[in-house]
């Protein structure tokens, strides 16, 4: 090929092929390799392509089946929609100045629309997709976790477990989308009543699991008292019985824990569990 045909092609090429960088993309799966998923990846991608390009400005705009659209914008600000194209509903990568190749756009919105999808699947792997509470897998994880710490630090925590007394005589004269939106209703109750460091769990059908961390005695009747007061505005009579046992005055062994309030729990509903 001669030298004026070389010339003709680079001359041909489209800009943004020249202005393309591959670290970008690689940068960025990098990060995505690494990092913990969620909304701060996101934001520390808008980080990475600020910094490279010198921009004052970086938002994206992604669409998820689930979440609907979410928008993001650099160092966390709100989003200014009205100078976004079609009020920000367009996915996409918009940036001040607007001086970034659209390859390189596109590599910023496919790297982050991928984020978003993992961490809502491992969302949806860990939680109770009715209640949106943890799911049975993540209550054993964390019963586990928990009764290690009491053992080897002697840290105490209060494992609870719920059960509601009419959930079948419900679902039996009501049906069943009633008794899906009394779990909810329970559910969304225990998710408001635990702080922070505790995990609220639906194990089964109409049964719940709570860990309370550093919690006994008092600290468990309060968490009940602030359950049932959240309960009362539903509009319906949720009743449900409990049983608790605390680590490490009962056990340390997650089975033996679990039996122990299981049985005490049965024994508040009138029952012998054999």
């Amino acid at each position: 090929m001669s030298n004026v045909e070389q010339e003709t092609q680079t001359e041909e090429r489209d800009p943004s092929d020249q202005l393309y960088e591959p670290w970008v993309f690689l940068k960025m799966l990098d990060e995505l390799a690494s990092s913990e998923l969620g909304i701060g990846f996101v934001y520390a991608v808008l980080d990475v392509l600020v910094t490279r390009f010198g921009l004052d400005d970086a938002t994206v705009v992604l669409v998820d089946e689930a979440l609907g659209t979410q928008t993001f914008r650099h160092r966390r600000r709100q989003a200014e929609l009205d100078l976004l194209p079609n009020g920000g509903l367009e996915p996409g990568v918009y940036t001040v100045p607007d001086i970034v190749p659209e390859i390189v756009r596109d590599a910023v919105r496919s790297v982050c629309q991928l984020s978003l999808s993992l961490h809502l699947a491992r969302y949806m792997a860990s939680h109770d997709a009715l209640t949106n509470i943890s799911n049975r897998r993540t209550f054993d994880s964390a019963l586990h976790t928990a009764a290690v710490q009491s053992s080897r630090y002697g840290w105490a925590f209060t494992l609870v477990l719920a059960d509601l007394n009419a959930l079948k005589a419900i679902n039996d004269t009501s049906g069943h989308a009633v008794g899906d939106d009394v779990l909810r209703m329970f559910g969304f109750a225990l998710r408001r009543s635990v702080r922070t460091g505790d995990t609220a769990a639906r194990i089964g059908g109409d049964e719940f699991a709570v860990i309370l961390a550093n919690a006994e005695g008092s600290e468990v009747e309060s968490f009940l008292d602030r359950l049932r007061t959240l309960l009362v505005p539903s509009g319906i009579v949720i009743e449900f019985s409990v049983g608790t046992a605390s680590a490490p005055r009962d056990s340390t062994d997650p089975a033996e824990l679990y039996r122990i309030a299981d049985a005490r729990l049965y024994e508040k509903k009138g029952k012998i569990k054999r």
